[in-house]
């Protein structure tokens, strides 16, 4: 099953890609200003809590990273879900949902924690779970998909179950093995850079220059006479999905080559476009 990204999903791929990086990205300052790279025993997590707090603007600060990086977690499962809706929709939004109740598991596991209540510890190894079964499911979706790479749908699925799933275990019952999962949880942040990275690359690698696009231009230009750029956008919609990422792309091409030209419209407060005479 090579399915392939299709191009109405380019700017999905790409933002998710982009999200998830910003992510790891905060969430790793937010484990690092607790002098942890990942989770450690609740007391140690609640002292680095408390230092924190004793300064002003680190704590500013740290709340400022969570917020953002909790935005950033409740907003990727939407265009995650539209690139890998395709290889399996139901699926998909099981996956989307996990991450959104991991993601308010996660708040109201940092409340508890800066409100010095140590049952907090106990809330964020639950979120945990929810996070590695999330990502069992990526890791299936990405494999079966055969456009993101199998060895990378691996990974993820050893990440979410050796890595997420056991730290939460580990932390709970078998304290002794902890480093066990976090050698598989540091493999499963790896795993999600790639897939971030792979994201972005297959939006990148997505050709725009089309000649069907192209007719469909000058026809709409030969019947509207000129048109600004989200009015061609407009037109092209009604018979094609993949024409809204394509049309700007197509324009200047078309440009070059000397087809259409454009001129700044006052009346219309931007470019419109029309054919060369």
């Amino acid at each position: 099953m090579n399915q392939g990204l299709s191009l109405e999903r380019r700017g999905c791929a790409r933002n998710s890609g982009v999200f998830i990086l910003v992510r790891i990205l905060l969430g790793s300052l937010v484990f690092l200003s607790l002098n942890t790279i990942y989770y450690v025993p609740g007391e140690a997590m609640l002292a680095a809590a408390q230092g924190v707090k004793a300064n002003v603007f680190l704590f500013i600060g740290v709340l400022a990273v969570l917020f953002f990086m909790s935005l950033f977690s409740l907003i990727i499962p939407f265009p995650l879900n539209n690139v890998l809706t395709s290889v399996n929709e139901n699926l998909s939004k099981v996956a989307q949902r996990l991450r959104w109740i991991e993601v308010l598991i996660f708040i109201t596991s940092m409340i508890l924690l800066f409100a010095e209540i140590s049952f907090f510890y106990q809330v964020l190894l639950f979120g945990i779970v929810f996070y590695g079964l999330h990502l069992i499911i990526i890791g299936y979706l990405v494999f079966t998909s055969g456009y993101l790479g199998r060895a990378l749908g691996i990974a993820l699925v050893i990440g979410g179950s050796m890595g997420y799933l056991l730290e939460s275990l580990t932390h709970t019952f078998a304290t002794d093995v902890i480093w066990l999962s976090t050698y598989a949880v540091l493999a499963a942040i790896v795993a999600e850079v790639a897939l971030a990275i792979t994201l972005i690359i297959k939006a990148m690698q997505m050709n725009l220059e089309s000649p069907d696009t192209k007719e469909r231009v000058i026809k709409i230009l030969r019947h509207l006479g000129e048109a600004t750029t989200s009015e061609i956008i407009e037109e092209a919609s009604k018979e094609s999905n993949e024409c809204k990422d394509r049309v700007p792309r197509n324009l200047i091409i078309l440009e070059n080559e000397e087809v259409v030209t454009k001129r700044l419209s006052k009346e219309k407060k931007g470019y419109v476009w029309s054919l060369v005479s």
